[in-house]
């Protein structure tokens, strides 16, 4: 039994971000751990979210080793929200879902609530998370 890929698992990603979108983010992407679009706004052509994935999964281990550093926190502790924040720009959110190996990121302008977008994307990480872990793993024939 091996475990089907982020994308075969959410074959249709709308019913994640479309709640995203519907608040006034700029664009919305889910990724897996290491970088790859699994899903993503219809803001973002393919370059764009590619870039932004590969990015995200970076900023996500920098973060990581900073506050395993700063912190003195554990290897293994989950980061439950990235948050960088330009002033005149916007913002740049990122959730894990679940301990699902994916992750949720949005950018949003100054004009959106930060509040808003967090919770409704700590909601959406959360269905998300969910989600994964009830797709049941797929046999790819028999084991050697």
């Amino acid at each position: 039994m091996t475990q089907s890929t982020l994308s075969e698992q959410i074959p249709d990603p709308s019913w994640v971000l479309g709640p995203i979108i519907e608040i006034g983010v700029r664009h919305a992407l889910i990724l897996s751990a290491d970088g790859i679009v699994v899903g993503a706004s219809g803001s973002l052509g393919r370059d764009d979210s590619e870039g932004m994935a590969a990015m995200v999964s970076a900023l996500h281990g920098a973060a990581r080793a900073a506050a395993v550093v700063s912190l003195e926190a554990p290897e293994e502790t989950p980061i439950s929200t990235i948050t960088v924040q330009l002033d005149a720009s916007g913002t740049l959110m990122v959730m894990p879902a679940g301990g699902a190996n994916a992750f949720i990121a949005a950018s949003f302008g100054t004009d959106v609530p930060m509040n808003i977008v967090a919770h409704t994307l700590a909601r959406q990480a959360k269905n998300l998370g969910e989600a994964l872990m009830s797709v049941p793993t797929r046999s790819h024939g028999p084991s050697s």
